[in-house]
């Protein structure tokens, strides 16, 4: 969508160009016009003249005095009879320029609009393509690990059993995302809104994000700075855009510390519920905010050679909030760990329920 944001252009001066000014333009540009601006020129020598002309009849000033001006001011005007003549070419060239760049640039966005709704298309028919049968593997492997559990079977067995279904629900969560990506940019993702205890739901999001942030030894802390009660959202989008900030502050962080700091607050008019993860990991430069929300895009090259991942995930957890009314916002210090701030209405009543 980008690409095509910036083939986007402004027809105001082009409209104005090609209405009645453009058209005398054009008639300045013909020998009609050449002739007339000779007339003018003309005129205003004669006019500017006039009061030595006048004198000459009621006064002692001597007759070449007129002549003399009369012709000065003519070949004076002349050259700016031509030089506007040129100005005239010069203007209409750009006029036509413009509009050949302005046909170019509208093919140009219809190709690219094409070309997405077409990228957007691929991917969700390749996407219904993967899961259905990474579906099938899950399943299996859940069966076939809980036979290894009532079976006897050594821990080696059981552990590839688990190996692969940890792989193929990490690959499900690369195409959900995909999938959810797609069907935002197209805007057909709906927003289902319905009231959330908001404790209940904390408790949920820390045990589902628990394993990962054990698994590189962190400590994770939950601050509830004000008393919870419910709001009126969508539950998946915010429990999927909290998720994503979770295993991503778990992912770059070893022997620390993640906070969570949820708080509804009022600072203005209406309530806003504000979600915080904080950690001490590796963090990242300032300069890398802006473009670190873009699809595809790691903070640092590197970084997915070492810790992995499609850059897909703050991307989409920002999209998730702008679609529930809010935002994500971000601050860190290379070395010192990142702190991710999500805040949503807490009433989205508004919004029509899909």
């Amino acid at each position: 969508m980008s690409a095509i944001g910036l083939l986007g252009h402004d027809n105001t001066t082009l409209d104005r160009m090609g209405g009645p000014a453009g058209a005398k333009l054009r008639l300045l540009e013909t020998p009609k016009g050449t002739v007339l601006l000779v007339g003018i020129a003309i005129i205003a020598s004669v006019l500017l003249c006039f009061p030595i002309w006048h004198a000459l009849f009621f006064s002692d000033v001597p007759r070449a005095v007129p002549v003399t001006a009369t012709i000065v001011s003519f070949i004076v005007g002349l050259p700016m009879v031509i030089y506007m003549q040129h100005v005239i070419h010069r203007l209409s060239d750009s006029e036509r320029a413009l509009k050949r760049l302005a046909e170019q640039l509208d093919a140009a966005r219809a190709k690219a609009e094409h070309a997405n709704a077409a990228r957007s298309e691929f991917l969700a028919r390749m996407s219904h393509e993967l899961r259905t049968p990474l579906n099938a593997v899950i399943g299996y492997s859940e069966i076939l690990l809980e036979d290894a559990g009532r079976n006897g079977h050594p821990e080696e067995h059981a552990a590839d059993l688990r190996r692969i279904h940890g792989a193929g629900r990490h690959l499900l969560a690369l195409i959900n995302d995909v999938l959810d990506l797609s069907a935002i940019e197209a805007g057909k993702m709906a927003v289902r809104v319905a009231p959330i205890d908001l404790g209940r739901f904390v408790d949920e999001v820390v045990a589902t994000s628990r394993p990962l942030i054990d698994s590189n030894h962190n400590t994770l802390v939950v601050e509830r700075r004000t008393e919870l009660g419910a709001v009126l959202t969508d539950a998946t989008k915010l429990r999927q855009a909290v998720l994503s900030l979770l295993d991503n502050a778990a992912k770059f962080t070893k022997n620390g510390r993640i906070t969570l700091t949820i708080a509804c607050e009022r600072p203005g008019r209406g309530d806003w519920l504000t979600i915080a993860v904080r950690d001490t990991g590796i963090g990242f430069s300032p300069d890398k905010i802006a473009g670190m929300f873009d699809n595809f895009t790691q903070v640092e090259p590197l970084m997915t050679r070492r810790y992995g991942g499609t850059g897909l995930g703050l991307a989409l957890s920002r999209k998730l909030c702008r679609l529930m009314g809010g935002d994500i916002s971000a601050e860190s210090e290379l070395g010192r760990g990142a702190c991710f701030t999500l805040r949503i209405p807490a009433s989205m009543a508004s919004l029509a329920v899909a």
